[in-house]
């Protein structure tokens, strides 16, 4: 049994860039996010970030601190919280691994985090993404809270 009352991400970074997967849901327009969902029963925290990115993206991760531990704002529907660790990659390299529960994850890109100068327009205007990359940024001392 998946425990969705947080959502657990993984911030999963390569030098200052950050790992994104395109989520696309049935009916809906694809989003960029962080790789991540419910812990399942007997998991910790950490456990259940390393298995959804393994499930996700086909790699082995390590998670370490929490970097950001917020409401869901906007809530999404699913989770009321959001918690979000610092990962790296240890084995292997990203591929979207098709369906995770009923998306589609079609896509992966690394995001210059340190940069947001260089975000697309669509990633600066994202009302769920945007403000979470701004925490991320803040909490790794790359900047203010929102680019």
């Amino acid at each position: 049994m998946t425990i969705r009352d947080t959502r657990l991400q993984a911030a999963i970074l390569r030098g200052s860039r950050l790992l994104l997967v395109l989520c696309r849901l049935p009916g809906e327009p694809p989003f960029w996010t962080l790789p991540g969902g419910g812990r399942e029963e007997g998991e910790t925290d950490a456990q259940a970030v390393a298995r959804e990115v393994r499930e996700e993206l086909g790699v082995i991760v390590e998670v370490g601190a929490v970097l950001d531990d917020v409401p869901a704002d906007p809530p999404d529907g699913t989770y009321t919280r959001w918690r979000t660790y610092a990962c790296r990659i240890v084995e292997g390299e990203p591929v979207p691994c098709g369906n995770d529960g009923g998306a589609q994850l079609t896509a992966v890109r690394w995001l210059p985090l340190g940069d947001p100068g260089a975000w697309d327009a669509e990633t600066r205007s994202d009302l769920f993404l945007c403000p979470q990359l701004g925490r991320i940024r803040a909490a790794l001392g790359l900047g203010v809270s929102r680019p």
